[in-house]
């Protein structure tokens, strides 16, 4: 099946999650079977859509299943049956949260930012600080091969080859944003969608980018660039960018066994 705009910017899967690890997952080996991907919600789950704060509850088999605190989401508490790790959080516009560290506008040898390619599209955003939903819409237009299972690759070839899934997106929104001195890091976690692939109202794996101006962060997904439903987003771990696999993402990986998600109210 061809991927569509709208299943890319829904749930562009981006060799993160299924049942597993396959960063770098070859293109012959992808399949599209949405119950691979999805994680369907217990509860009123319409309700998430009109709502600008969200409660979660959220369940392993994993007993080293955790969740962190990011600045759009707030673990409120942890508890473990004798098979089952509970985690419940809120997402959604929350407080201020503690400012970027170095890494956050560092160059790595997947963001590829001082590489030709990356200072040419870098240089199209006058200012010394540009806009972000400008540059999420620049990099939604611009990969314009919406194409999932993309192998995880350094920015710079994605902005010559101009194809991907949310990984992409977020790879060259980020090294877009480094290169013009703005903060920006990848998160890897799950967005809610209305739909992916005849399944209803579903938590979906997703990588999105985060950026920090005007003294807050931001949401940047440049899968979606005019929407802003931090609500609707839920945070495994951030990706340093510098290796394809990071410890962190690993650990968070390794906890997915059976996942549900209860909806639990605003």
């Amino acid at each position: 099946m061809k991927p569509t705009g709208r299943m890319v910017a829904g749930a562009c899967l981006a060799a993160l999650v299924v049942g597993g690890l396959f960063f770098g997952a070859s293109r012959r080996s992808w399949s599209l079977d949405p119950g691979s991907y999805v994680v369907p919600v217990l509860g009123d789950s319409a309700r998430i859509f009109s709502e600008a704060v969200t409660t979660y509850t959220l369940s392993s088999e994993d007993k080293g299943f955790s969740l962190p605190d990011t600045p759009f989401q707030k673990v409120l508490e942890e508890k473990s049956s004798s098979d089952r790790k509970f985690i419940t959080l809120r997402a959604g516009l929350l407080e201020p949260a503690p400012g970027p560290a170095s890494d956050d506008t560092a160059d790595t040898r997947f963001l590829t930012i001082a590489s030709p390619s990356i200072t040419k599209l870098a240089a199209q955003f006058r200012g010394k600080t540009p806009e972000i939903r400008e540059v999420a819409r620049f990099v939604y237009n611009y990969i314009d091969h919406k194409q999932l299972g993309v192998p995880f690759l350094p920015a710079e070839e994605i902005a010559a080859s101009r194809t991907g899934d949310c990984t992409e997106h977020a790879m060259l929104v980020i090294a877009i944003l480094r290169a013009r001195g703005v903060p920006a890091r990848a998160v890897v976690g799950m967005l809610f969608t209305d739909e992916f692939m005849g399944e209803k109202n579903v938590f979906v794996y997703h990588m999105w980018a985060e950026a920090y101006t005007g003294n807050r962060w931001e949401i940047v997904d440049a899968t979606r660039p005019d929407e802003m439903h931090p609500n609707r987003y839920i945070a495994f771990a951030t990706h340093h960018l510098k290796t394809s696999m990071p410890l962190n993402y690993l650990k968070a990986v390794k906890a997915l066994k059976n996942l549900t998600v209860l909806y639990s109210g605003d």
